[in-house]
């Protein structure tokens, strides 16, 4: 019983963060040109030239993606480069790692499963 009232628990406060999830950083992230381009500034502050260099895309499209990742909070324009803000991503991180957490204790025969699957990931980030 102890176990239940535990996962109770977490799904309550699961649900209360869930509620406060940076909502705008998710629709940032829905767009599949402003993941490539964060995936690129996680490395390196960059232009919109160099980056629309680098990705092949009109540098006008690269500065509208820039601007609502900026907008989201994700990056900080400065001058002319972009550069990521680590605690946005730290806000992203803290909503699945709390997720993660409840699903394990509240699925523990998934819990096996999923730590196999963090040690050995099939799908990788390209």
């Amino acid at each position: 019983m102890e176990a239940a009232s535990l996962a109770n628990g977490l799904g309550e406060a699961w649900r209360s963060a869930a509620r406060e999830a940076p909502a705008e950083l998710f629709r940032a992230l829905a767009d599949p040109t402003r993941r490539r381009l964060l995936e690129h500034l996680v490395s390196s502050p960059s232009s919109a030239g160099e980056l629309a260099s680098r990705l092949g895309l009109p540098r006008v499209n690269v500065s509208h993606h820039l601007g609502v990742l900026a907008e989201a909070g994700l990056i900080d324009l400065r001058g002319r480069r972009a550069a990521v803000r680590p605690d946005a991503l730290t806000r992203l991180r803290r909503y699945f790692d709390m997720a993660l957490t409840t699903a394990a204790i509240s699925a523990p025969d998934m819990s096996r499963s999923v730590a196999r699957e963090a040690q050995n990931p099939t799908n990788q980030i390209s």
